[in-house]
């Protein structure tokens, strides 16, 4: 479950992360107060679930009170990204040097835990790791030991940083490792984490996804993210929605005729680098974490294939303790239960497997008329070339 922005920053600050100074308000009356006693320009930001706010309107920046009376006005009691507002976050505007990127997850491909940073913050991680993939630094940390003063210095110098803004960098880390440990959560993130002008590091956005299996340990937090959460009726939010609802750690739509689905980070990075190489137009990247079963693999199926845009879909699945026929038959029962699809299942759905039981999955995916590789560039090529004639 993911938290709110204003809920993640609460707590952000009681581990030591500075935020910028504001409140969240549900009345534009509200807003403008708090807005008053800041005494400096101020953003108004929309307070819901999902990523992508500042594009589609749902952050703002005030330079008076009375201004943002007016944005906040605009922005409650309407809908963005499919979710409706009803609070709206308003902090300082913070004046910005520079934007970093820095976050703390569970790598379930490798099983483990990792940290994650960057020199480029303001964006998604996933952009950075398609556009500037060599300015992202990622280390894994033992969990015995936990992140160490040295490990932290040894990431905030990897991303150009010296000194003091060095350390106060890595001591973020630490506070994001401890989030994270803390309160059972698969990813706590800091987007961007902001040099301000004083020289200090700010979580100008801050997202936590906690693990909803711990929530027998976090009752009270969960408790009240169950009295506000709405689920999007239709289109990609809804799509997002369900995505996050069966655990899928990675769902992105971006504009093509093609969807992505692969079991791992890796995996799936490279069949996206490799689909756009060949030509492909990628709408849908569906990554599910290595932890793969015939069970997610049906659900993020049906997820991806009822965007209408996606009218041919490469699943690359690499089977180390997952077992390739069991794959297969999540994907043969995706196509049983599922009618009126765009074009025939054999000609819409291209898979590559390989590793455990391969040739067993190949021949259950056969004898469903899905075309089935070993090799990833000859998969790429014939979903590619099918979306290209269509």
């Amino acid at each position: 479950m993911r938290l709110y922005e204003f809920q993640a920053k609460e707590m952000f600050a009681k581990h030591g992360i500075k935020i910028p100074r504001g409140r969240v308000v549900d009345t534009s009356e509200q807003a403008v107060d708090i807005a008053k006693e800041l005494g400096v320009p101020v953003a108004v930001k929309a307070q819901i679930r999902v990523g992508g706010r500042g594009l589609a309107g749902g952050i703002k920046f005030a330079r008076n009170p009375e201004e943002a009376k007016e944005l906040a006005a605009g922005i409650l009691g309407g809908t963005l990204k499919k979710e409706d507002v009803d609070r709206v976050l308003v902090e300082e505007k913070i004046p910005i040097e520079s934007e970093y990127f820095a976050g703390v997850t569970i790598d379930y491909q490798r099983k483990a835990l990792a940290v994650i940073a960057s020199s480029r913050g303001g964006v998604d991680i996933e952009s950075i790791a398609l556009e500037h993939p060599g300015e992202i630094v990622k280390e894994e940390v033992d969990p015995s030991i936990g992140l160490t003063d040295f490990g932290a210095r040894r990431i905030g110098k990897k991303v150009g940083l010296e000194g003091r803004n060095m350390l106060s960098f890595a001591n973020t880390l630490k506070s994001l490792y401890s989030i994270l440990l803390g309160y059972d959560a698969t990813l706590v993130e800091a987007n961007p984490l902001a040099l301000a002008a004083d020289g200090s590091f700010v979580a100008v956005d801050a997202k936590i996804v906690l693990d909803d299996n711990a929530s027998f340990r976090h009752r009270e937090l969960f408790s009240e993210l169950e009295t506000h959460r709405k689920t999007p009726s239709e289109g990609a939010g809804l799509r997002k929605a369900l995505a996050e609802k069966a655990e899928i750690p990675t769902y992105i739509e971006r504009g093509g005729n093609m969807g992505i689905i692969a079991d791992g980070a890796g995996t799936g990075m490279l069949t996206l680098d490799l689909t756009r190489d060949h030509g492909g137009d990628v709408e849908t990247y569906c990554e599910l974490g290595g932890r793969a079963n015939p069970e997610l693999i049906e659900e993020a199926m049906k997820i991806v294939l009822s965007n209408e845009k996606v009218c041919f879909l490469l699943i690359n699945l690499i089977g180390g303790l997952n077992r390739m026929d069991e794959m297969a038959k999540g994907i043969t029962s995706y196509l049983s239960k599922e009618k009126g699809l765009k074009h025939e299942p054999g000609a819409q759905i291209v898979v590559r497997m390989s590793g455990t039981l391969e040739e067993e999955g190949r021949m259950i995916l056969r004898e469903a008329g899905v075309d089935s590789f070993d090799n990833i560039y000859e998969a790429i090529e014939k979903a590619v070339g099918l979306a290209r004639r269509s």
